[in-house]
């Protein structure tokens, strides 16, 4: 099977790409990438297939997928710091699938977000969806959806999953879990989301990279776990856990 990867220099795209190699020829991996010379740079050295390809300019994806059996698309932002959701999460998107089709592309996974419907009435939920800080999260572990998505490459499977980690979290449990990863010690203190909003609203305004937005605030009133679970009722993966240790790498890196 010949894939194509969208985003193949991205968090997703390399641990997919890694997990591929394990049994696939590199030559038969084309990984899609915007800039070639960041991608040399993040990318294993073995033979990949490497493609230039903006999917904010269809024509540039033209004949991207030529020869390709099946495409995995990992492009996405998740804030409109430079590029608006519409242009990169919604036509992109759609040119991905405009050009998927016409190579006669046999299968696309797609890889969204919980939650995500045209009706939503979050802009980044919308812009995910095809066709008070009380919320909680079902983190899952990258190399956990790489399984996942080369399963779904390789299995008969059609239709739309919601995938998470093994349990759901708190907010404060993130934080405390992401301090736990790098070794580092902060104090923490609850603020209500409202208050926050006015100096997320001047960070938009003032910063090419605030730390936070006032469209991410709005995420954390929604419920951001899997109903159901697809990762071991569908593929049969049991998630790695995110507690106690699920963010080790991250002092690696540090």
């Amino acid at each position: 099977m010949n894939v194509a990867i969208t985003g193949a220099n991205g968090f997703v795209g390399r641990n997919l790409i890694a997990l591929l190699l394990a049994d696939t020829s590199p030559s038969d991996i084309r990984a899609i990438v915007r800039d070639r010379v960041r991608a040399a740079a993040e990318l294993p050295s073995a033979g990949l297939d490497v493609r230039t390809a903006d999917v904010t300019d269809p024509a540039s994806l033209r004949g991207a997928f030529d020869g390709i059996d099946a495409v995995v698309h990992t492009v996405a932002i998740p804030t409109e710091r430079g590029d608006t959701f519409q242009r990169v999460n919604v036509e992109g998107t759609q040119a991905v699938v405009r050009e998927a089709e016409r190579a006669g592309v046999t299968k696309l996974v797609h890889m969204g977000a919980l939650r995500g419907a045209p009706e939503s009435r979050y802009p980044y939920l919308r812009s995910k969806g095809l066709g008070g800080g009380t919320a909680r999260f079902q983190p899952l572990h990258v190399a956990d959806l790489a399984l996942v998505l080369r399963a779904a490459l390789r299995g008969p499977l059609t239709g739309t999953y919601e995938l998470g980690g093994p349990e759901p979290v708190t907010y404060r449990q993130l934080v405390e879990e992401t301090m736990r990863g790098y070794g580092i010690r902060r104090p923490t203190m609850p603020l209500p989301v409202p208050l926050m909003k006015p100096a997320a609203f001047l960070f938009e305004r003032t910063m090419a990279d605030p730390p936070v937005t006032v469209g991410q605030l709005d995420l954390l009133a929604v419920d951001n776990t899997p109903h159901p679970n697809a990762i071991d009722q569908v593929f049969g993966i049991r998630p790695r856990p995110f507690l106690g240790g699920g963010l080790s790498y991250l002092g690696l890196r540090s």
